[in-house]
Parts: structure tokens; C-alpha cells; sequence
């Protein structure tokens, strides 16, 4: 766990404090992904109290910082709505601000939450007079081939990022789930990828899933990537990474450059694809459109819609 990734949640307001074991432990009871977005909540809260003029706070919040963060934050009728962000992810915000006074052992001012709620629900009628954003763009298979074009022999870097991007892709797997927290050492056993994670049969390739984002704590999910005949097949991907990587307990995705076997980040492979995607023309796709290419492409050849959430 990178702590250093999430300094604004380990602090109690604007004070840093030395972590103890309970702290520790207390943390390791949430997904890191999790973690890291109740840090880009508070890091907010914490622009706003800047804004305000009070930079040296503690916890608990009062009752008007609440109201006055939701103020802030949130749309309303007679404010620059362009520069303000949707009541659902304020309410997951305020979320994350519970999530912060459970950490420091103090008390959240719930007597707030009747007034909040009306003023969520007025932010979600301003938010209803903006104009629709466009719709995350998907991966179509043709980008995903100029994709596999244009990534070839360009190291083993590039390799790498090429194989995941179709096991992405054909998986519907979030890139944090093909990804590592570190760009060294060994992969975090059981919460990682491995390649002891991957059981291949006659005809399909498994990958097991660890904390997915979409799974109970301790449940697992599972991959299954079809072969076929086709550059673009997601088992002779998994194999050309099981065949680079030197044990069964390394990283699935990455690389060996010298004698160092070097991890695949979601940083890392973000930067690679954003720079391939404006190469390609293509510079809306994101990471989540492997995703959404997945999924569009299931729902073209007549997958129901809950069997295609239920593969995540």
C-alpha cells in the first residue's frame, strides 16, 4: 500500500499524525481504489477550505463546513454552474468525508443529513439544465486492431501494454484490475495479477480476479477469454505474457529489461494509450473504453444486458 498516494485521507484536517497498527489495520479494510478516491474527496474539501481562507483546521467538521462545502461544491440557481460538480458525485464526496472522520476516530455531524439532502436534490435540478455531456466512446474492434499495429515491435514495453489492452478489451476488465501499484518487485499476492492467476483449457483462458471493483470483500471474480483464430485473440496474448515473465508469482503484465522484471502501472499504460489514441486519431478513448467496446460489442450480437453486467 503507497501511503504516499493517499496523504490527504491520513490527515485529520490539515494536521499530518503518525499512523499506529489500528490505523493500519483499519485501512487494509478498504479496497485501495477505494481509498484513493475518498483521498481525491478529501484533497477537494481541502481546496475549498483554502478558498475559504481557512487552511488550519481539525476533525470533526462542523455543521458549516458541511453546509458550506455543499454551498461550494454543488450547483445551484444563481451561481457559475460550469465550475461546479454534479450532486452525484458530491453525495459520494460527503461519502468519503464519513469514511474520513471513521478513519480519525471522531464523529461525523449527521444532524446535517436532512438539510443536505434538499440541497442535493436543488444541485440535481441545476444539474438537469445543463446540456448532455457525450456518452464514453467505445472501442471498436478496428481500433483495436490499428491499436495492435501500432504498438507492434515497438519494444517490449509497448508489447506488453498491447497484450493487456486486448485482454482488457475482450475480458471488460478495468485497467486496475490488469495493472500493479508498483512498477517493481513482486505483484501483491491475491490482490494482483499473477500468472499463477491464469488457467488455460481446450478452449477458453481464465484470469482470476482478486478485489475486483465490483465484488464483496474475499469474493472473486473470473475472466474468461475465448480462443480464436485472430492476432487479436486475448489467449495468445495471456501466453505471450506468461511466456516473458520468469515465475508463476510475477506480474502477468509487463516486461524484463536486463535482469529486472518490470511492472505494468495504470499510469504507465494510460500514458502509452493516450499518446497511441492521438497517434490514431482517436483521442476521446480512454481506458474505460476497452469496457465499453466490450460491452457495445456483446450488446450488438444480442447479449442480454444483465448478462453483460453480470461480467462486470
Amino acid at each position: 500500500m503507497d501511503l504516499a498516494k493517499i496523504t490527504h485521507f491520513l490527515h485529520r484536517g490539515s494536521k499530518e499524525r503518525r499512523l499506529s497498527p489500528t490505523d493500519t489495520r483499519v485501512l487494509e479494510g478498504w479496497k485501495w481504489s477505494t481509498l484513493l478516491g475518498y483521498n481525491a474527496a478529501v484533497k477537494k474539501f481541502k481546496t475549498f477550505k483554502t478558498a475559504i481562507g481557512e487552511s488550519d483546521y481539525d476533525l470533526p467538521l462542523s455543521l458549516d463546513d458541511v453546509y458550506a462545502f455543499v454551498v461550494w461544491a454543488g450547483r445551484g440557481a444563481n451561481d457559475d454552474g460550469e465550475k461546479k460538480i454534479n450532486a452525484t458525485s458530491l453525495t459520494h464526496y460527503l461519502h468519503a468525508l464519513k469514511a474520513w472522520h471513521t478513519f480519525h476516530d471522531t464523529t461525523y455531524p449527521y444532524q446535517t443529513e436532512k438539510r443536505v439532502k434538499l440541497m442535493l436534490k436543488a444541485s440535481s435540478r441545476q444539474d438537469a439544465t445543463l446540456p448532455a455531456k457525450q456518452g464514453k466512446s467505445p472501442v471498436l474492434i478496428p481500433d483495436l486492431a490499428d491499436l495492435f499495429r501500432l504498438l507492434s515491435g515497438r519494444g517490449p514495453e509497448a508489447e506488453a501494454v498491447k497484450d493487456l489492452a486486448i485482454v482488457a478489451f475482450w475480458g471488460m476488465a478495468r485497467l486496475a484490475e490488469l495493472t500493479y501499484q508498483s512498477n517493481s518487485g513482486p505483484a501483491r499476492l491475491k490482490k494482483e495479477l499473477t500468472v499463477w492467476e491464469v488457467t488455460t483449457f481446450q478452449n477458453v483462458t481464465t484470469l482470476t480476479i482478486h478485489e475486483a471493483k465490483t465484488a464483496k470483500p474475499g469474493e472473486i471474480q473470473t475472466i474468461k477469454l475465448h480462443h480464436m483464430n485472430s492476432p487479436l485473440c486475448p489467449a495468445k496474448a495471456i501466453e505471450r505474457q506468461k511466456q516473458a515473465a520468469r515465475t508463476d508469482v510475477d506480474a502477468l503484465f509487463g516486461y524484463t529489461t536486463g535482469n529486472r522484471r518490470v511492472n505494468l502501472t495504470k499510469r504507465q499504460v494510460n500514458q502509452i494509450l493516450r499518446a497511441a489514441w492521438s497517434d490514431l486519431g482517436r483521442p476521446r478513448l480512454t481506458g474505460h473504453s476497452f469496457r465499453v467496446g466490450g460491452a457495445t460489442l456483446r450488446n450488438a450480437v444480442g447479449i442480454e444486458i444483465g448478462e453483460i453486467k453480470s461480467l462486470g
